[in-house]
């Protein structure tokens, strides 16, 4: 499948396996949409803070915030740091880079179309810190 966050939410005793794999799934795509309404009605109805289980949510290999930059996606960015905070653009992720070090990498390597929509993304991470 490829997205982590289901054992967790399961071994926590929050939701079954096929919910648990669902939401994670659904998050990710949401994120990488730029469809903020839906993510927010997602955790809601999930009963998830963001905040707590936002370390356990791998998108393949990547943390949602990295997904956002890789897309574009802004507004869902602005609403992953709202709820992680600084945490979410600063921590090291599992190959030692920040999600703001890896899009800035990213960035660089990038075509022009793919830099552009990773450009906002590296901007608003930038601005919040």
């Amino acid at each position: 499948m490829g997205y982590r966050a289901a054992s967790v939410l399961i071994a926590l005793g929050i939701m079954g396996s096929a919910m648990a794999d669902e939401v994670t799934t659904s998050i990710c795509e949401y994120t990488k949409l730029n469809d903020r309404s839906s993510l927010r009605q997602k955790l809601e109805d999930a009963n998830l803070d963001l905040r707590t289980t936002y370390d356990d949510i791998r998108c393949g290999d990547k943390s949602p915030l990295r997904v956002a930059a890789e897309s574009g996606a802004t507004d869902s960015a602005t609403f992953i740091i709202s709820k992680v905070g600084k945490r979410a653009i600063t921590a090291q992720d599992h190959d030692g880079m920040s999600a703001l070090q890896w899009a800035q990498k990213r960035m660089d390597s990038a075509d022009a179309s793919s830099k552009a929509k990773i450009a906002s993304v590296v901007n608003l991470m930038q601005s919040k810190l």
